[in-house]
């Protein structure tokens, strides 16, 4: 169960700090994850998570949608140097969706490749 943070964060935070109702989060805001492990910024309904950005202490990602606490629609997760767009079902990867490296660069043939003219061979 993920609980509210508590204390005073900077002025200049543009996120503040999620609402209890019922004693469960509620509303919009930042609360932290089950053991204080991550955090997710974004709305709540009655404890679960609804919308937003879910950042786990390795610095992994999720952006998008959720239902009865488990990933539900479209969303993006961020894992490593890995990136998925799509569809979510249930808190499973769904039908819909790509799977794509966030590394950029150039990268050189691993190895030579080399033609004989076999015509002019004697």
């Amino acid at each position: 169960m993920q609980r509210c943070i508590v204390g005073m964060r900077p002025v200049s935070s543009p996120v503040p700090l999620c609402s209890w109702e019922g004693g469960k989060a509620h509303g919009h805001g930042l609360c932290t994850g089950p053991k204080g492990q991550g955090e997710h910024s974004g709305s709540w309904n009655f404890g679960f998570e609804v919308a937003g950005v879910y950042t786990w202490p390795s610095g992994n990602t999720f952006e998008g949608y959720w239902s009865q606490g488990k990933r539900h629609g479209l969303g993006i997760e961020t894992k490593g140097r890995w990136l998925y767009k799509g569809e979510w079902t249930h808190g499973f990867k769904g039908r819909y969706g790509t799977r794509q490296s966030t590394s950029s660069g150039t990268w050189p043939l691993l190895r030579k490749i080399s033609f004989i003219n076999l015509s002019s061979v004697p």
